[in-house]
């Protein structure tokens, strides 16, 4: 993951949810260069190709989703509000198109692209489990806890 110091070592910038998802997409994309190279040596260049460029798209749209949640997180406004929701529905619209597009086109290996795609939501799931139980105990309880006081 990215080494970014945690609030007890002072001077941190980055907020635990940046955090959380920057990490996550460098970590992601570490593993999808691992996944490409496989893939490459297993069915050509031209698959390792396009299961990078699902995962870019992957990537993309799935670092969109930590935008979207902190538009959405906070005090909320009306600006906040309406940009997180353009933001939520854009990154819909460009998933779609970006993943239709080359497949409707016969221009990438539909299931490689696809899986580059899918990958990337299964790893960064993942990740995000782990890492926000990680940052849960960091910053310790939430509000929201019955036994905390």
């Amino acid at each position: 993951m990215l080494s970014v110091r945690n609030p007890q070592q002072g001077g941190t910038r980055v907020s635990a949810h940046w955090r959380l998802a920057l990490g996550g997409a460098a970590a992601t994309a570490v593993m999808s260069l691992g996944a490409a190279a496989v893939v490459g040596y297993s069915f050509g260049t031209v698959y390792a190709g396009a299961f990078l460029y699902g995962a870019g798209v992957g990537l993309v749209s799935f670092t969109s989703i930590a935008l979207t949640a902190w538009l959405l997180g906070g005090k909320l406004s009306g600006e906040r509000v309406l940009l997180g929701v353009a933001v939520y529905f854009g990154r819909l619209v460009f998933a779609a198109v970006a993943v239709g597009v080359p497949i409707f086109l016969a221009s990438w290996p539909a299931l490689a692209l696809i899986g580059g795609f899918a990958g990337v939501y299964v790893v960064e799931n993942v990740l995000l489990l782990f890492g926000a139980v990680k940052v849960r105990s960091t910053y310790g309880r939430g509000v929201g806890d019955r036994n905390g006081v």
